[in-house]
Protein backbone atom coordinates (compact mmCIF):
# COMPACT_ATOMS: atom_id res chain seq x y z
CA UNK A 1 0.00 0.00 0.00
CA UNK A 2 2.64 2.66 1.23
CA UNK A 3 4.67 1.36 -2.27
CA UNK A 4 1.74 2.45 -4.25
CA UNK A 5 1.52 5.47 -2.90
CA UNK A 6 5.08 6.67 -3.07
CA UNK A 7 4.09 6.00 -6.85
CA UNK A 8 1.27 7.98 -7.10
CA UNK A 9 2.91 11.24 -5.30
CA UNK A 10 6.47 10.72 -7.52
CA UNK A 11 3.72 10.79 -10.73
CA UNK A 12 2.31 13.71 -8.80
CA UNK A 13 5.36 15.30 -8.68
CA UNK A 14 7.01 14.34 -12.43
CA UNK A 15 3.76 16.09 -13.66
CA UNK A 16 4.44 19.32 -11.69
CA UNK A 17 7.43 19.64 -13.15
CA UNK A 18 6.40 19.16 -16.56
CA UNK A 19 3.68 21.31 -16.24
CA UNK A 20 6.20 23.97 -14.84
CA UNK A 21 8.37 23.44 -17.14
CA UNK A 22 6.03 23.70 -20.06
CA UNK A 23 5.13 27.02 -18.42
CA UNK A 24 8.45 28.35 -18.50
CA UNK A 25 9.46 27.70 -21.85
CA UNK A 26 6.87 29.04 -23.01
CA UNK A 27 7.13 32.70 -21.26
CA UNK A 28 11.02 32.06 -22.55
CA UNK A 29 10.12 31.34 -26.18
CA UNK A 30 7.48 34.16 -26.12
CA UNK A 31 8.44 36.99 -24.54
CA UNK A 32 10.28 39.96 -26.37
CA UNK A 33 13.98 41.34 -24.77
CA UNK A 34 15.40 44.42 -25.16
CA UNK A 35 18.51 45.82 -23.58
CA UNK A 36 17.99 48.37 -20.42
CA UNK A 37 20.74 49.02 -19.48
CA UNK A 38 19.64 51.12 -16.48
CA UNK A 39 17.75 48.86 -14.36
CA UNK A 40 19.14 46.65 -12.00
CA UNK A 41 18.43 43.36 -10.93
CA UNK A 42 16.25 43.66 -7.36
CA UNK A 43 16.39 39.89 -5.93
CA UNK A 44 16.89 39.88 -2.13
CA UNK A 45 15.42 42.81 -1.71
CA UNK A 46 12.68 45.46 -2.57
CA UNK A 47 11.54 44.91 -6.14
CA UNK A 48 10.16 47.75 -8.41
CA UNK A 49 8.84 47.31 -12.01
CA UNK A 50 7.96 49.67 -14.79
CA UNK A 51 5.15 48.30 -16.16
CA UNK A 52 3.80 49.95 -19.63
CA UNK A 53 1.05 49.81 -21.87
CA UNK A 54 1.05 50.39 -25.82
CA UNK A 55 -0.88 49.57 -28.68
CA UNK A 56 1.73 48.23 -31.13
CA UNK A 57 4.92 45.91 -30.06
CA UNK A 58 6.34 47.07 -33.04
CA UNK A 59 8.67 45.12 -35.67
CA UNK A 60 9.62 41.66 -34.03
CA UNK A 61 13.27 41.57 -33.49
CA UNK A 62 13.57 45.78 -33.34
CA UNK A 63 13.97 47.53 -30.21
CA UNK A 64 13.09 50.71 -31.82
CA UNK A 65 10.15 52.59 -30.41
CA UNK A 66 11.10 56.00 -31.42
CA UNK A 67 7.76 58.15 -31.97
CA UNK A 68 6.03 55.69 -29.37
CA UNK A 69 4.07 56.89 -26.40
CA UNK A 70 3.44 55.08 -23.70
CA UNK A 71 -0.36 55.39 -22.51
CA UNK A 72 -0.72 53.50 -19.77
CA UNK A 73 2.48 53.35 -16.71
CA UNK A 74 2.26 51.95 -13.90
CA UNK A 75 4.63 51.21 -10.96
CA UNK A 76 4.44 47.80 -9.22
CA UNK A 77 6.42 47.60 -5.85
CA UNK A 78 7.03 44.22 -3.83
CA UNK A 79 8.45 45.01 -0.73
CA UNK A 80 11.27 43.22 0.84
CA UNK A 81 9.36 41.27 3.30
CA UNK A 82 7.08 40.42 0.25
CA UNK A 83 3.95 41.36 2.59
CA UNK A 84 1.94 42.53 -0.91
CA UNK A 85 1.99 44.09 -4.10
CA UNK A 86 1.80 48.18 -4.60
CA UNK A 87 0.18 49.19 -8.07
CA UNK A 88 0.47 52.83 -8.73
CA UNK A 89 -0.86 54.29 -11.39
CA UNK A 90 1.36 57.36 -13.53
CA UNK A 91 -1.23 60.01 -15.55
CA UNK A 92 -0.08 60.03 -18.80
CA UNK A 93 -0.30 63.74 -19.17
CA UNK A 94 1.80 64.30 -15.94
CA UNK A 95 4.08 67.16 -16.29
CA UNK A 96 7.64 66.27 -15.39
CA UNK A 97 11.57 66.93 -15.60
CA UNK A 98 12.49 64.48 -18.75
CA UNK A 99 16.33 64.22 -18.48
CA UNK A 100 18.34 65.87 -20.70
CA UNK A 101 14.94 67.27 -22.35
CA UNK A 102 13.45 69.87 -20.18
CA UNK A 103 9.64 69.33 -18.98
CA UNK A 104 7.13 67.74 -20.83
CA UNK A 105 4.43 65.50 -20.44
CA UNK A 106 5.39 61.58 -18.90
CA UNK A 107 4.43 59.42 -21.70
CA UNK A 108 6.66 60.98 -24.02
CA UNK A 109 9.64 59.91 -22.35
CA UNK A 110 9.40 56.87 -24.48
CA UNK A 111 9.43 58.62 -28.05
CA UNK A 112 12.21 61.32 -27.05
CA UNK A 113 14.77 58.29 -26.02
CA UNK A 114 13.02 55.01 -25.61
CA UNK A 115 12.89 52.93 -22.50
CA UNK A 116 15.99 53.99 -21.44
CA UNK A 117 15.17 57.41 -20.70
CA UNK A 118 11.56 56.54 -19.98
CA UNK A 119 13.12 54.07 -17.12
CA UNK A 120 15.62 57.54 -15.88
CA UNK A 121 12.28 59.93 -15.53
CA UNK A 122 10.41 57.52 -13.38
CA UNK A 123 13.40 56.98 -11.04
CA UNK A 124 14.26 60.84 -11.02
CA UNK A 125 10.60 61.61 -10.43
CA UNK A 126 10.04 59.32 -7.93
CA UNK A 127 13.81 58.87 -6.53
CA UNK A 128 13.80 55.17 -6.90
CA UNK A 129 15.54 52.33 -8.78
CA UNK A 130 14.13 50.71 -11.08
CA UNK A 131 14.26 46.84 -11.10
CA UNK A 132 12.73 45.13 -14.45
CA UNK A 133 10.65 46.69 -17.55
CA UNK A 134 7.68 45.00 -18.54
CA UNK A 135 5.65 46.29 -22.04
CA UNK A 136 2.40 44.96 -22.90
CA UNK A 137 0.72 45.29 -26.17
CA UNK A 138 -2.33 45.83 -25.25
CA UNK A 139 -4.19 44.01 -28.77
CA UNK A 140 -2.84 40.76 -26.89
CA UNK A 141 -5.28 41.89 -23.49
CA UNK A 142 -7.67 41.13 -25.78
CA UNK A 143 -6.15 37.52 -25.91
CA UNK A 144 -5.90 37.49 -22.22
CA UNK A 145 -9.19 38.55 -21.38
CA UNK A 146 -10.30 35.59 -23.68
CA UNK A 147 -8.01 33.18 -22.15
CA UNK A 148 -9.06 33.90 -18.41
CA UNK A 149 -12.09 33.27 -19.61
CA UNK A 150 -13.41 36.73 -19.16
CA UNK A 151 -12.52 39.50 -16.41
CA UNK A 152 -15.36 40.83 -13.90
CA UNK A 153 -15.46 44.30 -12.88
CA UNK A 154 -17.61 46.43 -10.92
CA UNK A 155 -18.29 49.73 -13.21
CA UNK A 156 -19.39 52.97 -11.02
CA UNK A 157 -20.20 54.61 -14.34
CA UNK A 158 -22.30 53.62 -17.26
CA UNK A 159 -20.30 54.95 -20.38
CA UNK A 160 -19.94 53.84 -24.25
CA UNK A 161 -16.50 53.86 -26.13
CA UNK A 162 -15.37 53.03 -29.79
CA UNK A 163 -17.04 54.43 -32.75
CA UNK A 164 -17.72 51.97 -34.60
CA UNK A 165 -20.66 49.34 -33.04
CA UNK A 166 -19.49 50.89 -30.13
CA UNK A 167 -19.60 48.94 -26.36
CA UNK A 168 -21.62 50.01 -23.82
CA UNK A 169 -20.65 49.20 -20.48
CA UNK A 170 -23.57 49.55 -17.55
CA UNK A 171 -23.12 50.27 -14.22
CA UNK A 172 -22.52 47.55 -12.08
CA UNK A 173 -21.05 43.81 -12.21
CA UNK A 174 -19.74 43.53 -15.56
CA UNK A 175 -17.84 40.81 -17.51
CA UNK A 176 -15.40 41.85 -20.16
CA UNK A 177 -13.88 40.31 -22.94
CA UNK A 178 -12.23 40.58 -25.96
CA UNK A 179 -12.53 43.90 -27.90
CA UNK A 180 -14.64 45.24 -24.75
CA UNK A 181 -11.96 44.77 -22.70
CA UNK A 182 -9.65 46.99 -24.21
CA UNK A 183 -11.97 49.57 -24.70
CA UNK A 184 -12.88 49.46 -21.36
CA UNK A 185 -9.16 50.19 -20.58
CA UNK A 186 -8.52 52.78 -23.40
CA UNK A 187 -11.05 55.00 -22.96
CA UNK A 188 -10.95 58.25 -21.48
CA UNK A 189 -12.57 61.00 -23.43
CA UNK A 190 -16.36 59.67 -22.15
CA UNK A 191 -15.44 61.13 -18.66
CA UNK A 192 -15.71 64.54 -17.08
CA UNK A 193 -12.30 63.16 -15.25
CA UNK A 194 -10.56 62.48 -18.45
CA UNK A 195 -7.45 59.82 -17.79
CA UNK A 196 -8.31 60.12 -14.63
CA UNK A 197 -11.16 58.20 -14.62
CA UNK A 198 -9.27 55.84 -17.25
CA UNK A 199 -6.37 55.00 -14.79
CA UNK A 200 -8.50 54.36 -12.44
CA UNK A 201 -10.92 51.78 -15.02
CA UNK A 202 -7.69 49.81 -15.65
CA UNK A 203 -6.82 49.58 -11.79
CA UNK A 204 -10.23 47.65 -11.81
CA UNK A 205 -9.03 45.07 -14.56
CA UNK A 206 -5.65 44.61 -13.37
CA UNK A 207 -7.00 44.08 -10.69
CA UNK A 208 -9.87 41.93 -12.01
CA UNK A 209 -7.26 40.21 -14.31
CA UNK A 210 -5.20 39.07 -11.30
CA UNK A 211 -8.30 37.69 -9.83
CA UNK A 212 -9.38 35.72 -11.91
CA UNK A 213 -5.88 33.97 -12.42
CA UNK A 214 -5.52 32.70 -9.25
CA UNK A 215 -8.80 31.56 -8.98
CA UNK A 216 -8.98 27.48 -8.48
CA UNK A 217 -10.50 27.76 -12.35
CA UNK A 218 -7.68 28.73 -13.44
CA UNK A 219 -4.98 27.46 -11.65
CA UNK A 220 -6.30 24.06 -11.40
CA UNK A 221 -7.10 23.76 -14.90
CA UNK A 222 -3.51 23.52 -16.89
CA UNK A 223 -4.68 23.90 -20.26
CA UNK A 224 -5.99 26.90 -19.07
CA UNK A 225 -3.18 28.80 -17.13
CA UNK A 226 -0.83 27.26 -20.22
CA UNK A 227 -2.99 29.68 -22.12
CA UNK A 228 -3.00 32.45 -20.46
CA UNK A 229 0.74 32.49 -20.16
CA UNK A 230 1.46 31.53 -23.68
CA UNK A 231 -1.12 34.32 -24.97
CA UNK A 232 0.49 37.23 -22.52
CA UNK A 233 4.16 36.39 -22.85
CA UNK A 234 3.39 36.89 -26.61
CA UNK A 235 2.39 40.00 -26.25
CA UNK A 236 5.12 40.89 -23.83
CA UNK A 237 8.31 43.10 -24.21
CA UNK A 238 10.49 42.94 -21.01
CA UNK A 239 14.22 43.25 -19.89
CA UNK A 240 16.98 40.53 -20.15
CA UNK A 241 17.18 40.01 -17.14
CA UNK A 242 13.10 38.96 -16.37
CA UNK A 243 13.63 35.68 -17.66
CA UNK A 244 11.26 32.20 -15.90
CA UNK A 245 13.61 31.37 -13.77
CA UNK A 246 13.73 35.29 -11.99
CA UNK A 247 9.48 35.17 -12.33
CA UNK A 248 9.38 31.96 -10.61
CA UNK A 249 11.52 33.32 -7.75
CA UNK A 250 9.50 36.00 -7.39
CA UNK A 251 6.41 33.78 -7.28
CA UNK A 252 7.36 31.92 -4.96
CA UNK A 253 8.34 34.73 -2.52
CA UNK A 254 4.65 35.63 -2.87
CA UNK A 255 2.91 32.38 -2.88
CA UNK A 256 1.27 33.33 0.01
CA UNK A 257 -0.09 36.56 -1.24
CA UNK A 258 -3.65 36.76 -2.26
CA UNK A 259 -5.90 39.63 -4.49
CA UNK A 260 -6.76 41.38 -1.19
CA UNK A 261 -2.91 42.12 -0.75
CA UNK A 262 -2.77 44.20 -3.79
CA UNK A 263 -3.19 47.78 -3.48
CA UNK A 264 -3.52 50.18 -6.01
CA UNK A 265 -3.79 53.87 -6.57
CA UNK A 266 -3.30 56.85 -8.61
CA UNK A 267 0.44 59.09 -8.29
CA UNK A 268 -0.41 62.57 -6.37
CA UNK A 269 -1.50 64.97 -8.93
CA UNK A 270 -2.88 68.60 -8.15
CA UNK A 271 -5.12 68.63 -11.26
CA UNK A 272 -4.90 70.13 -14.86
CA UNK A 273 -2.86 73.25 -15.94
CA UNK A 274 -2.47 74.95 -19.73
CA UNK A 275 1.39 74.91 -19.67
CA UNK A 276 3.00 77.41 -22.02
CA UNK A 277 3.23 76.12 -25.52
CA UNK A 278 -0.78 75.52 -24.61
CA UNK A 279 -0.99 72.11 -24.15
CA UNK A 280 -3.06 70.48 -21.31
CA UNK A 281 -0.96 68.88 -18.89
CA UNK A 282 -1.58 67.46 -15.52
CA UNK A 283 0.37 69.02 -12.25
CA UNK A 284 2.24 67.09 -9.93
CA UNK A 285 1.20 67.16 -6.56
CA UNK A 286 4.47 68.41 -4.90
CA UNK A 287 4.02 68.29 -1.02
CA UNK A 288 2.35 64.72 -1.63
CA UNK A 289 5.06 63.65 -4.28
CA UNK A 290 7.77 64.23 -1.63
CA UNK A 291 5.62 62.11 0.86
CA UNK A 292 5.52 59.30 -1.14
CA UNK A 293 9.09 59.43 -2.13
CA UNK A 294 9.86 59.43 1.28
CA UNK A 295 7.68 56.17 1.89
CA UNK A 296 9.18 54.90 -1.37
CA UNK A 297 13.04 55.29 0.44
CA UNK A 298 11.73 53.50 3.73
CA UNK A 299 9.77 50.31 1.97
CA UNK A 300 6.66 51.57 3.33
CA UNK A 301 3.94 52.42 1.08
CA UNK A 302 1.09 50.51 3.46
CA UNK A 303 1.81 52.62 6.19
CA UNK A 304 1.82 55.79 3.49
CA UNK A 305 -1.72 54.65 2.06
CA UNK A 306 -2.86 54.15 5.22
CA UNK A 307 -2.34 57.64 6.49
CA UNK A 308 -3.27 59.25 3.48
CA UNK A 309 -6.74 57.50 3.65
CA UNK A 310 -7.28 58.63 7.11
CA UNK A 311 -6.59 62.19 6.61
CA UNK A 312 -8.97 61.86 3.42
CA UNK A 313 -11.75 60.70 5.74
CA UNK A 314 -11.05 63.36 8.38
CA UNK A 315 -11.12 65.71 5.74
CA UNK A 316 -14.52 64.41 4.52
CA UNK A 317 -15.79 64.39 7.91
CA UNK A 318 -15.02 68.79 8.56
CA UNK A 319 -16.66 69.04 5.27
CA UNK A 320 -20.00 67.34 6.35
CA UNK A 321 -19.17 69.03 9.86
CA UNK A 322 -19.46 72.22 8.09
CA UNK A 323 -22.06 72.27 5.87
CA UNK A 324 -24.36 70.56 9.18
CA UNK A 325 -23.21 73.98 10.93
CA UNK A 326 -24.11 76.20 7.86
CA UNK A 327 -27.57 74.59 7.27
CA UNK A 328 -28.49 74.50 11.01
CA UNK A 329 -27.42 78.60 11.12
CA UNK A 330 -30.55 80.55 10.58
CA UNK A 331 -30.54 84.00 9.67
CA UNK A 332 -31.24 86.97 11.16
CA UNK A 333 -33.26 89.93 9.85
CA UNK A 334 -31.71 93.71 10.42
CA UNK A 335 -34.07 94.44 13.34
CA UNK A 336 -32.94 91.52 15.22
CA UNK A 337 -36.31 89.33 14.33
CA UNK A 338 -35.59 86.33 12.90
CA UNK A 339 -36.06 85.56 9.56
CA UNK A 340 -38.69 82.54 8.51
CA UNK A 341 -37.24 79.23 7.43
CA UNK A 342 -36.12 78.56 4.32
CA UNK A 343 -38.44 76.21 2.99
CA UNK A 344 -36.72 72.40 3.07
CA UNK A 345 -36.79 71.36 -0.29
CA UNK A 346 -38.18 68.03 -1.00
CA UNK A 347 -35.20 65.36 -0.73
CA UNK A 348 -33.31 63.93 -3.53
CA UNK A 349 -32.85 60.49 -3.21
CA UNK A 350 -29.65 59.43 -3.07
CA UNK A 351 -27.88 57.28 -6.18
CA UNK A 352 -26.56 54.04 -4.87
CA UNK A 353 -22.94 53.30 -5.73
CA UNK A 354 -23.00 49.98 -7.45
CA UNK A 355 -19.26 49.72 -6.43
CA UNK A 356 -20.00 50.36 -2.69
Amino acid sequence: MLGALATVVVVALVLVALYAGALARSYDDNRRTVSAPNVTDGEGGAVTVLLLGSDSRGEEGSPDVEGERSDTMMVVHIPEDRSGVYVMSILRDLYVDIPGHGKGKINSALAKGGYELTVDTVEELLDIEVNHLVEIDFQGFRGVTEALGGVSVCNPTAFSSGVRNPSYFPRGEILLQDTAALRYVRERHAFARGDLTRVENQQRVVFGALDRFLSVDVLADPRRTMDVVSTLSRHLTVDEGLDSRRVAGYGWDLRSIGSDDVEMFTIPNAGGAVEESGQQVVLPDEQQLDRLKAAYARDDLGGYLREVEREEKEAAERRRAERRASESAAPSSSDGASSPAPATPAPVPAVEDPCG
